[in-house]
């Protein structure tokens, strides 16, 4: 008597990737949530604070409340990222500092199409990415406003920038990505901007222990000098009121 065969695979496979799909959304919901801050730099007018927009804008995530000036909160995938955007001017360039111990990781925005401040842009990096709180930490380097005629190109960038000796010194993992942002542009066209950033969130995520470790101690560090100094602050502001009460 011939015995009809009968045709398992195609269930076993169905019933293996259906093990598969509930296996990953289980891991997706017991992934702990990650904290990422990441500070948002670069001179100024190179469109650091668009850029942030254009984030929430194309990005599929949660904007999260907030009380902090110049910060947003996002919950991406498995992250809450707060974006720390740092203005370049004369007053709040001594300020950058006061941030670096609290950064997983960095987004420099660089403007592609001023040639005349590549050099200054080149020497901030440089300064940047040597600071000890700062060196070791990935860095997505976005080189902003493509759009425009006379941009360089991130191939270019990274030769004038001396991008890949800056890199390799301070042993910073690094990515850049050319970037527009401007409210015209399709979704379609961002979509550098959200891979640089999936590619900085996926190598914190790699090093997340280490770098929080580091996050941890760094900022303890940076906040000590802050502690010190404000005793002698109060000091100095309590013998300029007796000295003005005596001037009297």
């Amino acid at each position: 008597m011939k015995v009809q065969r009968l045709e398992v695979l195609p269930s076993l496979q169905n019933m293996f990737q259906l093990l598969s799909h509930c296996w990953s959304r289980l891991q997706a919901i017991q992934e702990p949530i990650r904290k990422v801050t990441l500070l948002v730099m670069g001179l100024d007018n190179t469109g650091k604070t668009s850029l942030i927009t254009e984030i929430q804008r194309v990005l599929s995530c949660e904007v999260l409340p907030t009380t902090k000036p110049n910060q947003t909160e996002l919950r991406v995938d498995q992250f809450e990222v707060s974006l720390v955007d740092l203005s370049r001017g004369q007053r709040s360039w001594g300020t950058w500092r006061n941030h670096y111990g609290d950064a997983h990781g960095i987004i420099f925005v660089l403007d592609s199409s001023n040639v005349l401040r590549m050099e200054e842009a080149k020497r901030t990096l440089g300064h940047l990415l040597a600071h000890p709180r700062i060196s070791g930490k990935p860095l997505l380097l976005l080189a902003n406003k493509q759009d425009k005629v006379d941009a360089l190109l991130p191939c270019e960038l990274i030769e004038c920038l001396s991008l890949e000796k800056l890199v390799n010194e301070n042993k910073s993992l690094c990515r850049i990505e050319p970037s527009s942002a401007t409210k015209s542009l399709h979704k379609s066209q961002s979509r550098t901007i959200l891979q640089g950033l999936r590619w900085l969130l996926h190598t914190i995520a790699i090093n997340y222990s280490v770098l929080s470790a580091r996050v941890q101690q760094d900022s303890l560090d940076q906040k000590a000098p802050r502690e010190q100094e404000a005793p002698r602050r109060a000091t100095r502001a309590h013998s300029q009121t007796r000295g003005e009460r005596f001037a009297l």
